[in-house]
């Protein structure tokens, strides 16, 4: 039951940012400089809380966190290729403007197994 609710947690994640995306980037919000480097330290600091509370949510308790972090980004970059490739439009109306919020999702499934692996070390 738990693989199931992560399953469907990484499904809702993925089109929160999807639609971050396709919200934000006529603003800009990914072209580069100052802004798109906030949103990216925004993303990584921001991972291991989410990381944190799904884990939570979904009766972790003292497990390890990777696994949580493993199937939510496994379903979420599933499901960004499936969108990626059949469709575009659904982040920009213009695909060729798709990269920088492309590049961001990425980084935030790399944020998330980072954070997620560094909470998982030994102390």
């Amino acid at each position: 039951m738990r693989t199931l609710s992560l399953i469907l947690l990484g499904a809702v994640l993925w089109f929160v940012a999807a639609a971050f995306i396709r919200l934000t980037l006529p603003f800009g919000l990914f072209s580069g400089g100052p802004v798109t480097l906030a949103l990216f330290a925004i993303t990584a600091l921001m991972s291991p809380v989410l990381v944190n509370v799904v884990h939570r949510v979904t009766s972790g308790g003292p497990a390890p966190r990777l696994p949580t972090a493993a199937i939510l980004c496994t379903v979420g970059v599933l499901l960004d290729a499936l969108a990626m490739v059949w469709s575009p439009e659904l982040y920009a109306a213009n695909p060729a403007r798709l990269v920088g919020g492309a590049a961001w999702l990425l980084f935030g499934v790399g944020a998330i197994l980072t954070s997620a692996m560094l909470q998982d070390r030994p102390r």
